[in-house]
């Protein structure tokens, strides 16, 4: 287990309440490594990463100030049990700037913990009306049961999500075996999992269900074709 969260960057994260600083325009930095080279890891940013030997693996990408909730929705979705992988910015609106898009979001250790899973989440707020998850991602099979999952947990959500599709093979989410599912979350949404907690285990339970029921059911074909 790997973790770079010092006890002072966990204080600043609960007592963090303000609203997703959405990222606006293009990103200031091509990739995961020039953003890192010009910010201080433990003081600007924190990451953690837990490589849990699961099928299963959890992205936030944009967690703490640059994407307000996401992070721990995708604590709660990887559990204890799912690999997980977060990436922090802790520089209030400012964290916007830390802002890296999937495609490019080249972090070694997120890479890995990609490329050695079967499947991959990853945790999203979008600047969208209404309270609902768009769900993307390469994964169109998965995408299609988290989503029936979701609904069945009275969650409004739709796929494919034209808006924000996910698709790109670049994309980190899709670097496992079976590629991914990317979640959309507008911040109404994320606002409600931030404050009701049955909301919160209804949504991750939703999530979790249809990973677990997609990772088996892949495993009982690859043994079926041997």
């Amino acid at each position: 287990m790997k973790t770079l969260l010092p006890l002072a960057i966990l204080l600043l994260s609960a007592c963090s309440a303000g609203p997703a600083a959405l990222r606006r325009g293009g990103d200031a930095y091509p990739d995961f490594s020039a953003m890192r080279a010009a910010y201080a890891e433990g003081a600007d940013y924190s990451r953690e990463v837990y490589p849990r030997g699961s099928a299963v693996s959890v992205f936030a990408m944009h967690g703490g100030d640059i994407e307000d909730s996401t992070a721990r929705v995708a604590r709660r979705i990887a559990g204890k049990d799912f690999n997980l992988y977060v990436f922090s910015g802790w520089l209030g609106p400012d964290s916007s700037r830390m802002h890296v898009t999937s495609t490019h979001f080249d972090d070694p250790d997120a890479v890995l913990l990609a490329t050695s899973s079967v499947l991959g989440i990853s945790v999203h707020a979008e600047a969208d009306s209404g309270a609902r998850v768009c769900v993307g991602g390469s994964n169109r099979l998965a995408a299609g049961l988290v989503t029936r999952r979701l609904q069945e947990a009275g969650f409004a959500a739709e796929t494919p999500c034209e808006r924000l599709p996910g698709t790109s093979p670049k994309n980190l989410v899709n670097l496992p075996s079976s590629g991914g599912v990317q979640l959309e979350l507008t911040l109404r949404l994320l606002g409600r999992l931030e404050r009701d907690r049955e909301a919160l285990a209804a949504f991750s339970g939703a999530v979790r269900m249809a990973a677990s029921e997609f990772v088996s059911s892949e495993s009982k074909s690859t043994g079926e074709n041997k």
